[in-house]
């Protein structure tokens, strides 16, 4: 009984084996696998704090704190814990978007947009800025919540418009060819949580992506009031003083 059980055990091995053969072979040959995206989306928040301002306004529980040590460089693990105390940025965010094409057909992104999920509390604490400390190459796409369905546009060295994102034809063309995307996302007059929406062609067809934070909605808020209570970065006392 025992060696029917293991040949019966050897042939079902076989005959997954033969069958996911299969399926690998027939995804590699025709496209993409079933049930896969044509194009897959990720976004990410980065700073470059030598060339940009990062922002935070953040819960009133921070103004209680008498630590306000920034853990140098540029405070980045400090305003971390802001926002997971329930801070969010403002003015601005710089946006890394990652789009991989998981079919063998050519996908070309034709606009990219902010889709606002929800408009949200803005924190009552202080305001915390760092950077910038140098000079850098800005955002060649912006977004502004101000009008969020309106696409992306593509500006020139100099800031100037040159019309709607991607300017020229856009194609993704393979898996190990990823399209990278530095997107500057500017506040509305609230604060809102958003997505990405991408919007492509592919075999004949339109598709739309969406591009999160891992899971979660981004939240930007607008730049507070010149009245409100206003710390900056201090690499030298490495703390956060106040304006």
């Amino acid at each position: 009984m025992a060696t029917v059980t293991a040949l019966t055990g050897i042939l079902v091995s076989a005959v997954v084996a033969a069958v996911l053969a299969l399926y690998l072979d027939v995804w590699s040959s025709s496209g993409a696998a079933p049930g896969t995206p044509g194009v897959s989306a990720q976004a990410e928040m980065w700073w470059d704090l030598s060339r940009d301002h990062r922002t935070v306004r953040a819960d009133a529980s921070e103004g209680k704190r008498t630590n306000l040590g920034f853990n140098a460089p540029g405070g980045s693990s400090s305003m971390d814990s802001m926002i997971a105390r329930g801070g969010v940025h403002a003015g601005y965010l710089r946006v890394r978007l990652i789009l991989v094409n998981f079919s063998k057909a050519p996908a070309v992104v034709t606009s990219v947009r902010a889709r606002v999920v929800r408009e949200r509390p803005i924190p009552a604490g202080p305001t915390f800025r760092c950077g910038p400390q140098g000079s850098g190459e800005p955002s060649r796409v912006k977004l502004s919540l101000a009008q969020p369905r309106t696409p992306a546009s593509e500006v020139d060295e100099n800031g100037d418009v040159l019309g709607r994102y991607p300017v020229q034809r856009y194609q993704l063309a393979k898996q190990d060819d990823p399209g990278l995307f530095d997107i500057e996302v500017t506040a509305g007059a609230k604060a809102y949580d958003f997505v990405f929406e991408i919007e492509y062609q592919q075999g004949g067809r339109k598709k739309t992506v969406v591009a999160d934070d891992a899971g979660r909605s981004f939240t930007l808020a607008p730049i507070p009031p010149e009245t409100s209570r206003d710390y900056v970065c201090n690499p030298q006392l490495n703390a956060w003083t106040p304006t």
